[in-house]
């Protein structure tokens, strides 16, 4: 479903949520996958919102919807403000998690290096980690020059993008040929399946490089990921800048080298 109106953000700015995927898993239980996807939409759009807005934007039963609004201001992870009828994040959930990667908070060391980055380059820049067979953005911090940004929360297949290619060369050999073996077992009927030595080879040649190239998670998009290497970012995390492909294309160097000095000061 795409969401195509534009809403007032924080201090009147306008906001357009990009298409936001909101399919589920037949293995995932609804009910908990969709709690998670009403957090991460109102924090991409970063304002209060109403229980119709969020049923419209997300193509949820409005009577569920609510059951859920209710529910999560039950916990404490959601205020209702009965004059407006709207709701917003409360500091709980913005403090959630925050014990495990300090840095990862808000204006923490990683996500000044992403938002810096963008700046820069002016392209989207990720930050995404693995998922099982999936690459999973988990900030997004945007360049301005995209018109179709991935929001933070999407899973693509690991496989085929160059941030998902950086994650899986973190695997040794024995749990990548188990990563390979299970992408094809459950790839697509449509797809091709994954050559096992060839992609093994590509894989040890970006680690060689010091930089993954390829598709970009975003459709019509390019990429350049390198692994993040920092007491903040665990073991499987990537710092990914994707634009269009004939842009990208133009700067792969540069982009690279702008990304491998950011992140050498960083791990100073």
């Amino acid at each position: 479903m795409t969401y195509t109106s534009a809403h007032p953000g924080a201090g009147g700015t306008p906001v357009e949520p990009p298409s936001y995927r909101t399919e589920i898993p037949d293995s995932v239980v609804k009910s908990a996958a969709r709690t998670i996807q009403i957090l991460e939409f109102i924090d991409h759009v970063r304002r209060d919102v109403s229980g119709s807005e969020v049923a419209a934007a997300l193509n949820y039963p409005a009577s569920s919807t609510s059951a859920l609004l209710r529910s999560m201001v039950a916990m404490g992870y959601l205020q209702h403000d009965r004059e407006t009828r709207a709701y917003r994040l409360t500091r709980r959930t913005g403090l959630l998690g925050s014990w495990v990667d300090p840095s990862l908070i808000r204006r923490g060391t990683l996500v000044s290096l992403a938002e810096s980055l963008a700046n820069v380059v002016g392209e989207t820049v990720l930050l995404a980690r693995r998922n099982e067979l999936s690459v999973q953005v988990i900030y997004v911090a945007d360049g301005g020059r995209n018109p179709a940004v991935p929001m933070p929360g999407e899973q693509h297949c690991v496989s085929r993008s160059a941030p998902g290619m950086a994650l899986l060369a973190m695997s040794d050999e024995k749990e990548l040929k188990r990563l390979i073996g299970r992408i094809n077992a459950e790839r697509p009927r449509n797809t091709t399946a994954i050559d096992p030595s060839d992609y093994a080879a590509r894989l040890a040649e970006g680690r060689r490089q010091g930089r993954f190239t390829g598709p970009g998670i975003g459709p019509g998009t390019a990429s350049v990921a390198q692994q993040v290497r920092h007491q903040a970012a665990g073991d499987m995390l990537v710092l990914s800048v994707e634009g269009p492909t004939a842009r990208m294309s133009e700067r792969l160097n540069e982009t690279a080298g702008l990304m491998r000095a950011a992140l050498t000061q960083l791990a100073s």
